[in-house]
């Protein structure tokens, strides 16, 4: 897809906000597992210092504090869970087993009336979180001042959030795939219609159809209407100026034969001179208007171009139909062609080889060479005679819209330039030299078609 291309801006964008929105979903359902999670904790730990409180006395001694907690992993060492029970008068501790020899230096509570949580070093030098409560047992005497601590280690329920975490984030990123996969589909299929109307654009240039046609939706009408309006107002504006082109063709036959008349009348009374005048200048009009009637046949290229013609075929059947005429007769054709497709009108390859043979057959001597071939992406073909020789001021010169170089031979002036016309509007180049038999070389480039 193109940097501007309509269907890359739309999954592009579809693409960014599905992952802002997956990313601040999963997020948010992080945040709350992990809320979750700590709510859990609190609870836990809570009630497991109510049980250790149920399992101290008032009067004995701590050594024979029994919570009855079950979790195995109170009796192993750092195994995670871990309590611990310090007389504030006196100093005396008691511990849970997975503490060992260890014991847990957790700060005062803010106040008695509540627990309080706080992260510490635990036994193995993991961080542990601990909640921490001071109470005091009445007994014979003064109130036993305890502070009671029970711990979990917190890589326990962190563990548990990571693994969330990354699972969420692998349902998410399967999820945004989806959505992208969906978002791609819906794309395709809303923009099918435009691909619909390329294709029958691609039609009407290649001339197999005059109109969009085609079921569009609501949203695309507009468009092909206003294609439709644009393609049938270009069809009359081209009739239009074929019709004028060819009434102006047909208004001046009558003025040129008046013309052709008036110079007969005047070679019969002995002016040839004002004969001949009138003779020329009829002529010149004529090769002006076939000029231009000419070139408004052409077909003007359009970027979406897809017509083609075979360039080896056109020549030899241009040859054909030459080696029929009286001058073609007389002259020896000489035609190497090899398979090549041009990138072309047929209808102006046609025009484009007969102008250059036509203009070849009136200038050589004896023989014609012809040769075709595919050269580099291009397809051109070469054509030399055996005419007489041009000087460079004189190779030059060719091409000028109605220049001829020997005014005493019949002709328009205009083959060459008819030539540069087509081949312009078809994207070739044409080079004019000097052939090996002394006459005209002329190597022709055309853009080969694709495939």
């Amino acid at each position: 897809m193109r940097a501007h291309s309509l269907r890359l801006r739309l999954l592009l964008g579809a693409g960014a906000w599905v992952a802002l929105a997956l990313l601040i979903a999963g997020t948010a359902i992080v945040l709350i597992f992990t809320a979750s999670v700590e709510r859990d904790r609190y609870e836990d730990l809570l009630a497991s210092l109510d049980r250790v409180l149920t399992g101290v006395s008032a009067d004995g001694p701590l050594t024979e504090v029994d919570p009855g907690l079950s979790d195995p992993r109170y009796a192993t060492p750092a195994g995670g869970l871990y309590w611990q029970v310090l007389d504030l008068g006196t100093g005396e501790t008691a511990r849970s087993r997975s503490l060992w020899d260890t014991g847990l230096d957790v700060p005062a509570p803010p106040t008695a009336a509540a627990p309080a949580l706080a992260a510490v070093a635990g036994p193995a030098g993991q961080v542990i979180d601990t909640l921490t409560q001071d109470v005091a047992l009445p007994g014979g005497g003064s109130p036993r001042q305890l502070r009671v601590t029970v711990a979990e280690d917190a890589a326990i329920r962190g563990r548990d959030i990571q693994d969330f975490a990354l699972d969420i984030g692998v349902a998410f990123v399967a999820l945004g795939v989806a959505l992208v996969l969906a978002g791609w589909l819906t794309v395709h299929l809303g923009l099918r219609p435009l691909a619909s109307v390329r294709g029958e654009l691609e039609a009407v240039t290649a001339g197999r159809t005059q109109k969009l046609a085609g079921n569009y939706p609501a949203e695309v009408l507009p468009l092909v209407d206003e294609v439709n309006a644009l393609l049938a107002g270009h069809e009359r504006s081209i009739a239009f100026a074929r019709a004028r082109a060819d009434d102006l063709a047909h208004g001046l036959k009558t003025p040129l034969a008046v013309l052709s008349a008036t110079a007969t009348r005047l070679r019969t009374r002995g002016d040839d001179g004002n004969a001949q005048v009138l003779d020329m200048l009829g002529e010149e009009m004529a090769q002006r208007v076939d000029y231009q009637l000419r070139l408004a046949q052409l077909r003007v290229r359009s970027a979406e171009h897809t017509l083609s013609a075979s360039l080896d075929q056109a020549l030899i059947r241009s040859v054909a139909v030459l080696r029929k005429t009286g001058r073609g007769e007389e002259l020896h054709w000489q035609v190497d062609t090899e398979r090549v497709t041009a990138d072309m009108d047929p209808h102006d390859l046609l025009e484009l080889i007969g102008v250059l043979l036509e203009n070849a057959a009136k200038w050589a001597g004896t023989e014609v060479r012809i040769a075709c071939r595919a050269a580099g992406g291009m397809a051109e073909f070469e054509l030399g005679d055996d005419g007489p020789g041009l000087t460079g001021a004189q190779i030059a010169s060719l091409g000028t819209r109605g220049k001829r170089l020997d005014e005493a031979r019949s002709g328009t002036g205009f083959g060459i330039a008819i030539a540069r016309e087509i081949l312009e509007l078809n994207g070739g180049t044409l080079t004019l030299g000097r052939a090996e038999a002394g006459g005209l070389k002329v190597l022709v480039r055309i853009p080969a078609a694709a495939g």
